[in-house]
């Protein structure tokens, strides 16, 4: 590695990325290994990036003699290939009576309603014992403790002089996952291999959904350069691979495949959206509201991975509808008293239309991520409720795409 004179609290990385600055990261890793124990939290309707960061940072935290365990939130298919390799506890299963550990961990969430109320709770109790990563720029942060890296570092490459904090956000890294490369770069831990294993996975997972990765029919990673690319993806994910051999890719290629290969009745399903699509009033979006005992959802098993891959086809295929700026879905979970959003839209319009429904109608809203992609959920099973749910997005989106 190569010291960078002009900054002592920074190091730089033997590759070309936005650098976590060294005392940032120094900082938030002796908290975690001077901890005995440490809860890992993942964000609400966990996804690949989140369990797969809290994976890599459980195996770090295991070799440092810290014992851990990971709390998620639904979406058991992402991690059925390892999960009895690692101390789970679902979101529901967290009360007032759950032993707490040394500290607290988020990972690929820094805002409040990015956790279920009743882990935001259980979150809240460590005080201020809370450190975490985060590459999503949300307004209601978890701790006022924290530093945010934006965009505009990434431009301009210059390096930040920040001081130390509890929580990290780098805007500009299209994963989570790249965020704990980084973090371990910084503080000159070589990944292992079921590590650099996590990483890919989580970075595959969210850099495809913002079409920075391909993966072809042959089982090659493509990683596209990108002009609006400021966190780098091409080089970090490189950097991730090049510590990999063929098999660790091939194990994480099969996963994804396992993952999302459609059975015939699923496929049946996915035909059939398009035809219970509705729209808003000024047809700028369009939503599929899956109410409670719906057969179809019923029979397919509800909430799985593969009826979340129906659902992304859908969106993805309706929003290359020129007239559509937003396309949503509308679900139930497999937690019977909970119900689920997932939207997908042109330019910033998922943020805007969150914003709006917070400041006008619904302060205590469960929603966010990303500015083009988001997700919500309500913790309801009366139909009612629900479809009332649903319209505050829809009349929440005829005044944002007015």
């Amino acid at each position: 590695m190569i010291i960078n004179s002009n900054y002592k609290n920074f190091i730089q990385p033997n590759f070309t990325a936005n650098i976590m600055p060294k005392n940032c990261a120094e900082y938030i890793d002796n908290k975690l290994k001077y901890a005995k124990t440490a809860d890992i939290f993942c964000h609400a309707s966990s996804d690949e990036d989140s369990f797969n960061s809290a994976k890599a940072m459980y195996s770090y935290l295991e070799s440092q003699g810290v014992k851990s365990r990971i709390i998620v939130s639904n979406g058991k298919e992402c991690y059925d290939y390892n999960a009895n390799k690692y101390n789970i506890i679902q979101a529901s299963e967290v009360n007032e009576n759950t032993k707490k550990a040394d500290i607290a961990l988020c990972v690929d969430f820094s805002a409040t309603s990015r956790a279920v109320p009743n882990v935001m709770k259980y979150i809240n109790s460590y005080g201020a014992n809370v450190v975490g990563f985060d590459h999503h720029n949300n307004t209601d942060k978890i701790t006022p403790n924290y530093n945010q890296i934006t965009k505009s570092y990434a431009k301009t490459q210059e390096l930040p002089k920040l001081d130390a904090k509890n929580f990290y956000i780098d805007s500009s890294a299209k994963s989570n996952c790249a965020i704990i490369s980084r973090f371990f770069d910084a503080i000159g831990h070589k990944i292992n291999r079921e590590e650099g294993r996590s990483l890919l996975a989580g970075m595959i997972d969210d850099t495809s959904k913002d079409g920075f990765t391909k993966i072809s029919k042959l089982g090659q990673i493509e990683v596209l350069d990108k002009t609006n690319d400021n966190g780098n993806t091409k080089t970090v994910m490189n950097n991730v691979l090049s510590k990999l051999n063929v098999f660790d890719k091939l194990n994480v290629l099969k996963h994804f495949s396992d993952k999302t290969k459609l059975t015939d009745k699923e496929i049946k399903f996915q035909e059939t959206l398009k035809e219970r699509t509705q729209y808003s009033k000024n047809g700028k979006f369009a939503y599929l509201e899956i109410q409670q005992g719906d057969e179809a959802w019923e029979n397919l098993g509800r909430d799985t991975v593969r009826t979340k891959t129906v659902l992304g086809n859908y969106r993805k295929k309706m929003l290359e509808d020129k007239n559509l700026d937003a396309v949503a879905v509308f679900f139930p979970t497999n937690d019977e008293n909970s119900y689920k959003m997932s939207i997908l839209t042109r330019n910033d319009y998922a943020k805007q239309i969150i914003n709006e429904i917070k400041s006008s109608t619904y302060p205590n809203l469960v929603a966010g991520g990303h500015d083009d992609r988001s997700g919500g959920s309500i913790e309801s099973s009366d139909k009612r409720v629900c479809h009332n749910w649903v319209n505050l997005f829809v009349n929440a989106a005829d005044k944002i795409l007015a």
